[in-house]
């Protein structure tokens, strides 16, 4: 069984991304179709990033009694929010769409109206501002308690903070967060591996934990190494990557030159991991390209840090880049290209 089988086909998708954007032409924008999140100049030293991702499948679990609305809730902001900080910007406005069956789940006490409450404490928990939304009703459509979410961030940055892909070079330092299970990714395939009876346990507590809003600590680590350097017209953090559905092939993202010799990934893979391997016999390449196997985001820098700095941070160090353009994981026999 694989992610293709299950009904999923990121190759398909790619293809219609590379569609559109033939179809766009030119923009008046400093990022492309594909990026993370679409930036725009409002003026000479302010720039706006804005993206929109949703939460997948991950919901019918939710609505199974798996995971609680409250998580849900993080899962689409973090979705956002971690995309936003991967051009540099400080996510700020946060919007949502929802669309259900009717009047009837929309009651108090009920999954979809803790889902709200839930948007608006993480909303507060991480700073940010809960701006608007739209809530549709369609039972032509949505059947009982079943129900989508969009959502859409917006964040601000400055000029000399804007993540510049181009300026990637081989030999530059990566570093990672670690990720809490498989966030917001692969639930088609993941639905159709583990059972909601016989594996009830495994799964609320290895597959259902939110995806971690990577915001703080993406701010800490910006503001320690900018710190260190001589110019403050240097950009401390030259690409960052929030590793979503294709795993590890997000850090093809962007540029077509550069690529990743991650042969610092830990050796021991997750518990949620091990087991889809267990079950599917999938190989490790297709692993790595489906989950973040253990880490929800990745950057890379010109700054060597130090171990302490390391620690503090709470970061693993998992390579280098490099001058060919793949993604190689030595410890794991796997190259992505």
């Amino acid at each position: 069984m694989s992610y293709k089988s299950s009904g999923v086909d990121t190759s398909a998708a790619d293809n219609w991304v590379e569609g559109i954007q033939k179809k766009l032409g030119a923009q008046q924008l400093l990022s492309g179709v594909g990026d993370y999140a679409a930036v725009y100049e409002m003026n000479k030293e302010e720039l706006l990033a804005t993206s929109c991702d949703g939460i997948g499948t991950k919901i019918l679990w939710s609505l199974d009694g798996h995971g609680s609305a409250k998580a849900l809730a993080q899962d689409l902001i973090a979705m956002n929010v971690n995309d936003v900080l991967c051009t540099g910007a400080t996510p700020k406005l946060f919007l949502d769409y929802l669309a259900c069956s009717g009047k009837e789940v929309l009651v108090e006490g009920s999954f979809l109206k803790n889902f709200i409450h839930g948007l608006i404490e993480v909303c507060a928990e991480h700073g940010q501002i809960l701006a608007g939304g739209e809530t549709a009703q369609m039972p032509d459509l949505y059947k009982g308690d079943n129900f989508d979410a969009a959502g859409f961030s917006v964040g601000f940055l400055k000029k000399n903070e804007f993540i510049r892909f181009s300026n990637l070079k081989p030999g530059m330092p990566v570093y990672g967060w670690k990720s809490a299970g498989p966030h917001s990714n692969g639930f088609s395939w993941l639905r159709k591996i583990f059972d909601t009876s016989k594996d009830a346990a495994f799964i609320t507590e290895h597959l259902m934990a939110p995806t971690e809003i990577y915001i703080s600590r993406f701010l800490q680590a910006r503001s320690l190494i900018e710190s260190t350097l001589e110019s403050k017209k240097d950009n401390s953090l030259v690409a960052a990557y929030h590793i979503t559905g294709s795993g590890l092939l997000n850090l093809l993202r962007s540029q077509s030159s550069v690529g990743f010799d991650l042969n610092l990934w830990p050796m021991e893979l997750p518990i949620w991991i091990q087991e889809i391997q267990k079950r599917t016999k999938a190989s490790a390449t297709e692993l790595f390209s489906t989950f973040n196997c253990g880490f929800g985001f990745l950057f890379a820098t010109e700054k060597v840090l130090s171990a302490e700095q390391v620690e503090s941070l709470g970061l693993t160090e998992l390579g280098k880049t490099t001058n060919t353009f793949e993604v190689n994981i030595p410890n794991f026999d796997v190259t992505l290209s």
